[in-house]
């Protein structure tokens, strides 16, 4: 039995370090990053594997008597707890910065993330076409406030993320019924992802969306003044750049025939890839995703070819289109992103500061690109109370 109990130790040790060091190392796989997300996201349940291969040694040992075996599984199970800790130790500090109270029994609360809301209401949302641009049809999924709810008189315009190549609207749907009970009503877009090179498409249909949202307020009872938009990943890029080149000629809606104006209020963005430039040329782990040919997809090429494609990528960054008449801005990023490197958020930040332009930050160190797919997670708690307020506070009536 001794023998028995001693393997089981180990090998939950085992298992237990052998997930958590995710956390802390790169990965060198995308699918190994999958499980990293994972592990980030939850990673005290991996502690509680550690905590059982800990505690199955030590029983050995009282019991059985001293055979090295337990030992080193007491050790392995250990150094596995401490690292299932940093999460949450490293955002202890953000917590405090943003009054965020962080809630042990939200995180424990359930492993799905869409825990918090029933199937009915995550499919409780109405489509509506918005445009047919190159053959295709774009749409959006419209989520409004429940009779509960005050509705605030502001649309909030999500763009899904997917390396501008995929991804769908509402993938994300625990967000946008989250979002609609705090009172916005929320839009959940389409844009092209083929043919690519689609930088000009995807920001167009962004910007098309941005119009139709406007010209049918008045049918979700809300104002056209009190618009913002909100991305993750490429399609916080695309929410960016459409916000900061409102009736930017070159960059011009696919709905170009209409009038209405494109600018929005403010803008959100989670871990989006600021400076194109920069980031072709400091790619993040590309053991996971080859950032330079996922951005030449995009652009059409390499930005060190010509003078054309080196202006090409200029253009598409947000980055090259701050002045002191950009919209509020809300920046998050993750300290261990191996998608879109962190640095893209000072290099915003930055320029955003130079030009006197209203912004806030929110850099969680231990979170990984995707974070918020676990909605009770630690970086999902202090971006929840940081989206809602930096929301309410720009979009609301004058």
């Amino acid at each position: 039995m001794n023998r028995f109990l001693n393997f089981v130790s180990i090998t939950l040790s085992m298992l237990a370090l052998l997930s958590v060091i995710w956390i802390i190392v790169p990965a060198p796989s995308f699918y190994v990053w999958l499980f990293s997300v994972a592990v980030s996201e939850w990673s005290l349940w991996f502690g509680a594997i550690a905590v059982a291969g800990i505690a199955c040694g030590v029983f050995v040992r009282i019991v059985y008597g001293s055979e090295n075996i337990w030992f080193v599984s007491v050790i392995i199970g250990s150094l596995a707890l401490i690292i299932s800790f940093y999460p949450l130790f490293s955002v202890i500090s953000a917590a405090r910065r943003h009054n965020v109270s962080l809630s042990l029994s939200q995180y424990f609360s359930g492993l799905h993330s869409n825990n918090n809301f029933s199937e009915t209401e995550l499919d409780n949302f109405t489509t509506y076409s918005f445009a047919q641009v190159g053959g295709q049809d774009l749409g959006l999924d419209v989520y409004l406030p429940t009779n509960e709810t005050t509705n605030k008189g502001a649309g909030i315009i999500v763009v899904h993320g997917g390396s501008w190549r995929g991804g769908k609207r509402s993938d994300l749907p625990q967000w946008n019924q989250w979002l609609t009970k705090q009172g916005f009503v929320v839009f959940d877009i389409d844009y092209r992802l083929v043919p690519q090179p689609n930088y000009l498409t995807a920001t167009g249909d962004v910007k098309c969306a941005v119009r139709w949202v406007k010209e049918n307020a008045a049918k979700f009872k809300i104002s056209p003044d009190q618009i913002a938009l909100l991305g993750r990943s490429a399609g916080a890029h695309l929410a960016l750049l459409a916000a900061y080149s409102a009736d930017d000629a070159r960059l011009p809606a696919s709905c170009s025939e209409k009038e209405t104006s494109e600018d929005v209020r403010a803008v959100a963005s989670l871990y989006a890839p600021t400076d194109l430039l920069w980031d072709y040329d400091n790619p993040a782990n590309q053991f996971v995703i080859d950032g330079p040919a996922t951005l030449a997809d995009f652009l059409g090429g390499n930005p060190h070819e010509s003078d054309e494609m080196r202006n090409r990528f200029i253009l598409a960054s947000p980055v090259a289109h701050v002045t002191s008449a950009t919209p509020p801005t809300l920046l998050i990023h993750g300290g261990q992103d191996q998608l879109v490197r962190s640095e893209n958020l000072k290099l915003l930040a930055d320029k955003l500061k130079e030009e006197d332009v209203p912004h806030k930050t929110l850099f969680i160190p231990y979170a990984q690109h995707g974070f918020d797919y676990n909605f009770n997670g630690w970086g999902a708690q202090i971006a929840e109370s940081v989206i809602s307020e930096f929301l309410r506070e720009n979009t609301k009536a004058r």
